[in-house]
């Protein structure tokens, strides 16, 4: 079986690092993206220029991901998976974080992750062609489904990539052959977990559910194994069919659950008073 090719963006560290890592053991091709290309370096030591390639890019700059995109064509022909990873966190409660700090997280977040969707999907459909295709690995959260204290812009990024993806994976005519999945980590031990529990308190929240939860995620034995992680979703990637969605770890689990339960409930609640309010048929002219 051929080698496939992986497009990993945010590689330098955390999930992006250790796919890189999978990737290349399993005896697969890697193109690893991050702004910091030096901390692939060993990698790329290891396994060569045949097995890896370790580029610059910013997915907050458009040129950049076009660029990256163009040396996987000029040197590699295709891409199999794209493992769309890049991405920052912030805690703190909702008054606490400044809008800049805001501001960047959504830049990364959710529009840099669909800069890289669309030149992905553009890839797959011009350059892969039908026949091939191709599955973009859309690295979301639980919390993108869930609403967390202290993470509330967190949520609201992972929200945000969470409705675009969906939207896309219908607008895809399903003769370019391309699959979406959406990747829904709880908690893991990577550097991602530490800027959620680096801040203090808002004067006003002291001793809340924000403060509650950093403490949590300090201290709680039940934070998951990033190793493990990684190989469960490096193993489903490789399916022949995707899921759409593809919760990792039990509390991603039970709080996709417990959200999918109040949404029933609203939606059971509040059914008879929605009735009738359709608007009178349109006239044709």
């Amino acid at each position: 079986m051929p080698a496939k090719i992986w497009f990993i963006t945010g590689a330098a560290t955390g999930f992006g690092r250790l796919i890189c890592e999978l990737v290349l053991e399993g005896g697969d091709i890697c193109i690893a993206t991050s702004i910091d290309p030096p901390a692939l370096e060993d990698l790329l030591q290891q396994y060569g220029d045949e097995r890896m390639r370790s580029l610059p890019m910013d997915v907050t700059k458009p040129d950049q991901i076009q660029a990256a995109f163009a040396v996987a064509e000029r040197e590699f022909g295709h891409i199999d998976i794209v493992y769309n990873n890049a991405g920052i966190s912030i805690g703190g409660e909702l008054e606490g974080v400044s809008e800049e700090s805001a501001r960047k997280l959504f830049d990364i977040n959710f529009w840099g992750a669909t800069n890289v969707t669309k030149e992905a999907v553009r890839f797959f459909r011009e350059v892969n062609g039908p026949r091939k295709g191709g599955k973009l690995v859309q690295v979301s959260s639980g919390a993108g489904i869930t609403g967390l204290a202290n993470l509330a812009y967190y949520c609201a990024s992972k929200h945000a990539l969470e409705g675009m993806t969906k939207a896309i994976a219908q607008e895809l005519n399903p003769a370019w052959n391309i699959q979406v999945m959406l990747v829904e980590p709880g908690y893991f031990r990577t550097s991602i977990l530490a800027p959620l529990t680096a801040v203090d308190a808002h004067p006003a929240y002291e001793g809340g559910a924000a403060e509650r939860m950093r403490q949590y995620l300090r201290t709680s034995n039940n934070i998951g194994d990033p190793k493990k992680g990684i190989e469960l979703i490096h193993r489903i990637a490789q399916l022949e069919k995707l899921p759409l969605h593809l919760p990792v770890g039990l509390d991603a689990v039970n709080g996709i659950r417990s959200e999918a339960a109040i949404l029933k409930r609203a939606a059971d609640e509040w059914e008879s008073s929605s009735e009738g309010l359709t608007s009178a048929k349109v006239q044709e002219k």
